[in-house]
């Protein structure tokens, strides 16, 4: 795994400033991906999360999205640890990436230090700086003091975190809801956070992703009996998908197996890897014999057959997707088979999610997805009433939404106004704007320099804006390649430009108008035929020519690439 610096023409410098609370969003506002938040207070900076984001459609050929985390690296000698408040991806994905830079503590619960530690012997990091804690613990970290309480959410272990800071209590509320029947039997600590604010809050930031929905969220465990009604009329194989770390659904699944009789697959590095930890570790349980290897699946009838696989975002190169296209080593879809989508799609992957629920159903295959079926999925997020009570618990004086897209962050807005929240106690921040926390009250301050930090293949941040442009180009329009064949020793023209084009038009039918291309060239290098040649000069006269004649011929803009061969 390669890592990048990404650099700006200036470090991010700030004020300094006595006796206030900077808090940093470096992702997760305005996005419900990639969550990341550092308090710094004097010399002492701790950290929440650190995960991952999904590329959009305009990100040709990036894999993953990280925060930036060039703030921190100004400021390592002051960063005291970062403190993981579950184990979803979108919270400590980043880690095996980003922590080679920073090498400070992790401090994680039990399940989330495990995924953790796996993501980490994956990656060849050294393992001793993951710290596993619990409910009891509580961390001292500079200035800071950390405990935890539990909140019901779709992967065991889920906290929320008390934060004692010189200017008051912090409340972070990452990711929760309200579910008063868990499957996993974890449910939110209404009476630990009572007690926890009975003293006062000075700020709250809380779980905003589903504040325009109305009402309190069901409990899962009718999803059980979902699972169980169409695996029992199915006649093919049962694939079931969903997020690699929502154990609780995998459990659910396994259950689902027992009772049908079919033998379970797991299919996919991260679903295989999570489940072997939560396994491990006590948090999932399955019979003996009933977990084959991806390599017997083919020797079970599809009657007898259950798989449960990563995927379900619709993430071009998952399991499912590979599958669906039939292009996994493994596992092939046929007429009979059923899929079962048990997550619903987050902002970013409406589209991809879709179009493999269209992908599979041009094939024959049933998709069954909460859109058209009920008790399927049930939101790990706490819909707007949740959020109400859990705000009324707290009454913090000034309270932030997290984890949502800045529409939610306005439909969070309107539903405090029911507690009497008004607007200028509701925070809304920026990725790259800093809240100032005081005694006496809070105000936005400067901002920070920040951007998107692109994983591709091997390369951690070697990606950036310049390349996803062209990248786009490439698929949209194609390329021109102008081959200048110059004699090595005087730099003079050779011979006649030659034009080769990829992705632009068809050359066989399009001689006329490459053959009025090379005129053009031709042109261009008339003035330069008998001396040396200034080649940034010509490169720059053809591409400009290039473009124009292009553009007036066919309405498009290829990518023009001049190429100096020496003869």
């Amino acid at each position: 795994m390669k890592s990048f610096k990404p650099s700006f023409s200036k470090p991010n410098i700030l004020s300094p400033i006595t006796q206030t609370l900077r808090v940093i969003p470096l992702g997760g506002v305005g996005d419900v991906t990639k969550n990341m938040y550092v308090y710094e207070y004097g010399n002492d900076i701790i950290v929440v999360d650190c995960g991952i984001g999904f590329p959009d459609e305009g990100m040709l050929g990036v894999d993953l999205v990280l925060p930036d985390i060039t703030y921190l690296k100004e400021r390592i000698h002051k960063v005291r640890g970062i403190v993981v408040t579950h184990g979803h991806d979108d919270h400590i994905g980043g880690l095996p990436y980003l922590w080679p830079q920073l090498q400070v503590p992790i401090y994680a619960q039990k399940l989330a230090a495990g995924f953790l530690k796996s993501k980490f012997s994956e990656n060849k990091l050294p393992l001793d700086k993951i710290k596993t804690t619990d409910l009891t613990t509580q961390l001292t970290l500079g200035v800071f003091k950390v405990g935890f309480y539990p909140v019901a959410h779709s992967v065991p272990d889920s906290t929320g975190l008390i934060i004692d800071t010189p200017v008051g209590r912090v409340i972070h509320q990452s990711d929760f809801k309200m579910d008063w029947t868990p499957v996993n039997n974890q449910i939110t600590d209404v009476k630990k956070i009572t007690e926890a604010a009975k003293d006062g809050v000075v700020l709250m930031l809380i779980d905003g992703l589903r504040s325009e929905r109305r009402g309190m969220n069901p409990s899962e465990r009718p999803i059980e009996n979902t699972f169980f009604e169409i695996g029992n009329r199915t006649q093919g194989k049962v694939i079931i998908t969903t997020n690699s770390s929502s154990i609780t659904r995998i459990q659910q699944a396994i259950n689902v197996a027992v009772k049908l009789n079919r033998k379970v697959a797991l299919i996919g590095r991260s679903m295989e890897n999570n489940f072997q930890v939560a396994s491990d570790l006590g948090y999932i349980s399955s019979p003996p014999g009933l977990i084959i290897a991806n390599e017997e699946i083919k020797r079970f009838a599809d009657d007898n057959l259950m798989l449960i696989m990563a995927g379900s975002q619709g993430q071009p190169g998952s399991s499912l997707s590979r599958a669906a296209n039939n292009d996994h080593r493994l596992v092939t879809f046929k007429k009979g088979d059923v899929v079962i989508v048990a997550s619903d799609p987050i902002p970013l992957s409406m589209n991809t999610y879709y179009a493999l629920i269209d992908k599979l159903s041009r094939s024959g295959i049933d998709v069954y997805y909460s859109d058209i079926q009920e008790h399927l999925h049930v939101s790990g997020h706490a819909s707007s009433e949740e959020i109400k009570l859990m705000v009324s618990l707290v009454r913090p004086n000034y309270i932030m939404p997290i984890g949502t897209t800045f529409r939610g962050m306005r439909a969070f807005a309107r539903l405090m106004k029911d507690l009497g929240y008004q607007d200028d106690k509701v925070i809304t921040l920026d990725t790259q704007k800093v809240l100032l926390v005081t005694k006496a009250g809070v105000e936005i301050g400067e901002h920070i320099e920040t951007q998107n930090v692109y994983v591709d293949g091997l390369g951690v941040g070697d990606v950036g804006t310049i390349v996803l442009r062209d990248r786009q180009v490439l698929a949209e329009e194609g390329i021109v390649v102008v081959i200048l064949p110059i004699d090595y020793q005087t730099g003079r023209l050779a011979g006649e430009a030659d034009i080769i084009s990829r992705g632009f038009v068809f050359e066989k039918t399009s001689e006329e108008l490459l053959a009025d291309a090379k005129k053009v060239v031709d042109s261009a290098l008339s003035d330069h035929k008998e001396g040396p040649l200034d080649w940034r000069f010509v490169r720059s006269h053809i591409e400009e020519n290039l473009e124009k004649f292009f553009y007036e011929e066919t309405k498009r803009r290829p990518m023009i690439l001049p190429v100096v061969v020496e003869v």
